[in-house]
């Protein structure tokens, strides 16, 4: 199940039609919105999942592909209350038509699969239908939509710190599931054997990572080949810490074999240039080739350079409104920079933009 399209609106802000492909990396000035896009991203994930209430007062208008293929599009909106009150809620396969809710009868009427007739329910008006009715038989698009959330996952790379554990820090919406110690600790040797060659590969000679129980919580202890101890991972410097983090964890994702979606905010920041250069090809390499979403957003010029720029969502912002440039709305766009042999920043950094047209596909 993949996130390919997301419109949200509110009186305050509009993302408009966010267009995504399996690996993407949003870039964009200051204030224009990378961080609120993936706020907007993560606040639908944990409402779906109900971490958290539908009080927000937006509407919202999302398209996903599943595993077999189908287009599912899931709208709602919600009023902002002291729980938030659904106003409208639809579902359809492929264009056709599976949920609607009746919003004055406060009835929903929804395909189920078993039968093949509609089934009427009545759920609280401060629920989706997705969190009272989930039925893998009858209702598979709810469970669909409802497994996407439940295996996504979000955190700001520059708030990931060696001195307290990743589920502990939070970024406005943005938190990650668990630590990283215990994430190691459920990986297989082959897993972890990968880690410390991608480790070496970014220039950091490590010859040894194992996990240690000190009762109440889990320590990494990081041997590097020029010293003659290991470090506990509290003691490792924080760009060093980032890094081995985001590789942990996306081992964790990869060695599951689920198909799961990651967001990072400000992706490689507080790296040099080398090692953002090269976790940034690394991350998105190892990402290519599995059922894993990425979604990042980085204004690093060495980590923009070395991410193609199909894999780009350029953001605009006019007023409240944040639309968004990509290789898929605006081919010719992106065919005629390719041919200006400049650098990927240069796209960005340049006045390029600003002199072509833009296009809708």
């Amino acid at each position: 199940m993949k996130l390919t399209n997301l419109t949200y609106t509110d009186p305050y802000w509009e993302l408009s039609n966010l267009q995504l492909s399996n690996l993407n990396l949003i870039v964009a000035k200051n204030a224009t919105g990378k961080s609120r896009t993936l706020l907007t991203i993560d606040l639908l994930i944990k409402m779906i999942s109900q971490r958290k209430n539908l009080n927000w007062g937006g509407k919202w208008e999302v398209y996903f592909i599943n595993n077999q293929n189908q287009k599912i599009s899931f709208e709602f909106a919600t009023k902002y209350q002291d729980e938030g009150l659904v106003s409208a809620e639809k579902i359809s396969i492929d264009g056709v038509q599976v949920l609607f809710r009746h919003h004055k009868e406060g009835t929903v009427v929804l395909k189920n699969f078993v039968t093949q007739q509609n089934d009427t329910i009545s759920p609280p008006s401060n629920k989706l239908t997705l969190h009272v009715n989930r039925d893998v038989r009858k209702y598979p698009y709810l469970e669909d939509i409802a497994n996407w959330a439940e295996q996504s996952y979000g955190f700001k790379f520059g708030n990931i710190s060696p001195y307290s554990r990743l589920n502990e820090q939070e970024y406005d919406l943005l938190t990650a599931v668990e630590d990283i110690p215990n994430l190691f600790k459920a990986l297989k040797k082959d897993s972890i054997v990968k880690i410390i060659s991608d480790f070496n590969l970014l220039g950091y000679d490590v010859n040894e990572i194992n996990v240690q129980d000190k009762v109440e919580y889990y320590i990494l202890f990081v041997k590097e080949k020029q010293l003659n101890r290991a470090l506990p991972h509290y003691k490792l410097s924080q760009g060093m810490f980032r890094t081995l983090a985001i590789m942990v964890y996306l081992e964790y994702l990869i060695s599951r074999k689920k198909p799961a979606m990651i967001i990072i905010d400000d992706f490689c920041e507080g790296l040099d240039y080398d090692r953002a250069r090269k976790l940034g090809s690394l991350i998105f390499e190892k990402c290519e080739n599995t059922n894993i979403q990425l979604v990042a957003t980085s204004n690093d010029s060495f980590l923009m350079d070395v991410v193609d720029i199909k894999h780009w969502n350029i953001l605009q912002r006019n007023g409240k409104t944040i639309t968004c440039l990509n290789q898929q709305n605006s081919p010719s766009l992106f065919r005629k920079f390719r041919l200006t042999g400049l650098s990927n920043f240069d796209l960005f950094s340049s006045d390029f933009l600003l002199q072509t047209p833009n296009e809708t596909k």
